[in-house]
């Protein structure tokens, strides 16, 4: 899978290539001219005309950097969240963070998603989400919107769950799911959770300095073993805790 790269981040680093290859360049050829000029000649006319070659050499990269400003592709990606331009290098194969909103940008065949916006029943949030989006909890209040549409609909198939899933015995307690530990995959971990609650990556990386933090409350047993599951995938660590009684 290729590498998502903005333009703008191509265009500073060539940039910068440029700027040091010349810059070193302009140096040796200052440092031969001060030689020829104090000296004149004798054992150093070796070293100044080295430096001089060598400040020809740079100069000639510099400028061979320069010139792959004007090969840099540009892609128009409009983010369907808060309609910003970001400008890739190629069209992108994965989902990539927008760079004014900071949300992840859900791709499907290299064209971003259409997004849904639903209202939180409790504080009245207006929250986002996607075809991707596994839960939602709300921005505002943290607690879960129930997505319609995205369970028990037989039009849609099942997502074929990979073995590390945990099949659960289900009972009637209620239970939360919490997030205890971050690991070694801290990038993977923040993408999957922005998947799965529908936050930006500042949300979630405020979450993950605040551990312990509760993900979900007053899920069954599957969901949380499930969920628990996915996110022990990528090195997470989680505790799932029984908050009541059986449900009557």
């Amino acid at each position: 899978m290729r590498r998502i790269e903005r333009v703008s981040d191509v265009v500073e680093l060539i940039s910068e290539k440029s700027f040091y290859f010349g810059g070193g360049g302009l140096l040796c050829y200052i440092a031969s001219g001060l030689i020829f000029w104090y000296r004149g000649g004798g054992t150093l006319v070796p070293l100044a005309y080295l430096l001089l070659t060598l400040g020809m050499l740079l100069l000639g990269f510099a400028t061979h950097s320069a010139v792959q400003l004007v090969d840099v592709s540009s892609v128009g990606v409009e983010c369907p969240y808060c309609q910003y331009q970001n400008e890739l290098t190629s069209a992108p194969d994965d989902d990539f963070t927008c760079r004014s909103c900071n949300r992840l940008i859900p791709i499907l065949d290299q064209q971003p998603m259409p997004v849904s916006q639903v209202r939180c029943g409790f504080c009245n949030t207006l929250n986002f989400y996607s075809e991707k989006t596994e839960i939602l909890l709300c921005e505002e209040c943290n607690r879960e919107i129930p997505i319609a549409g995205k369970e028990d609909d037989p039009t849609k198939p099942r997502k074929k769950l990979s073995a590390a899933y945990v099949v659960a015995t289900e009972d009637e307690h209620m239970y939360e799911l919490v997030l205890t530990g971050k690991g070694h995959k801290q990038e993977e971990l923040i993408a999957s959770l922005q998947h799965m609650l529908a936050l930006n990556r500042n949300q979630v990386k405020q979450m993950l300095d605040e551990l312990p933090v509760t993900l979900l409350t007053g899920i069954n047993r599957r969901k949380a073993e499930m969920l628990q599951a996915q996110l022990n995938l990528h090195d997470a660590e989680t505790a799932i805790r029984q908050l009541s009684d059986p449900v009557m």
